[in-house]
């Protein structure tokens, strides 16, 4: 079934100045991300994508430095979850989202496949970090209230199992369809399916999408 029309905000926190030009849709990471969309059992485009990050964990927090709105999307986007006792963060990189997620959630588990990105990571009061993969979330059945990724990919059945029945997903991109690792709000939706309520909104130069499950 075709799921229900996305609920859209008013934009909030517009940037100043203009985004990062990032070549988004010739960039490699889109051209992976595509595949895997496609065909999340994809191992080889899933490892290229894992490589590619990890190659640019040593001057990643650098270049997000100068990216005064990288993460807006995520703290507007939180203002429209309900509240939970554990916000679980995938793809994490250096901790840009994780220090948003840790002034406005009780606990938080960040988590990424590369090990070089954690390292990078800040330590953060509310904060946890675990190396794990999108595809194998070390997590049980039904069992998480919130998943957030920035500029991520996601990993559609794998967030279906582990969200709770009243599970959240907030997804967001810094840059809108000039991050290279982009999926439309709505393609998302369509991914997902009709038992999901869906809200989105812009913020900063970027893009975040709630979706909640129908319990």
């Amino acid at each position: 079934m075709i799921p229900a029309p996305i609920r859209w905000h008013d934009d909030a926190d517009p940037a100043d100045g203009d985004a990062p030009d990032l070549s988004a849709a010739s960039h490699a990471s889109r051209a992976a991300l595509e595949r895997v969309l496609a065909d999340p059992h994809d191992d080889s485009s899933w490892e290229f994508l894992a490589e590619t990050y990890d190659e640019m964990s040593d001057d990643w927090t650098e270049w997000v430095q100068d990216q005064l709105w990288y993460a807006a999307p995520v703290a507007t986007g939180l203002v429209h979850t309900h509240p939970t006792r554990l916000a679980v963060e995938v793809s994490c990189g250096t901790g840009q989202a994780t220090a948003v997620l840790d002034r406005l959630c009780p606990a938080v588990l960040a988590t990424d496949v590369n090990l070089s990105m954690l390292e990078g990571a800040p330590a953060l009061p509310s904060t946890r970090y675990l190396a794990a993969d999108v595809r194998r979330l070390p997590f049980r059945t039904r069992s998480l209230p919130l998943l957030v990724g920035l500029n991520a990919v996601p990993h559609v059945p794998e967030f279906k199992r582990v969200l709770a029945a009243d599970g959240q997903l907030l997804w967001c991109t810094s840059f809108g369809a000039g991050t290279p690792l982009y999926v439309e709000p709505d393609r998302l939706c369509e991914l997902f399916g009709d038992e999901w309520h869906a809200e989105a909104g812009r913020a900063g130069h970027g893009e975040w999408l709630l979706l909640t499950r129908e319990s």
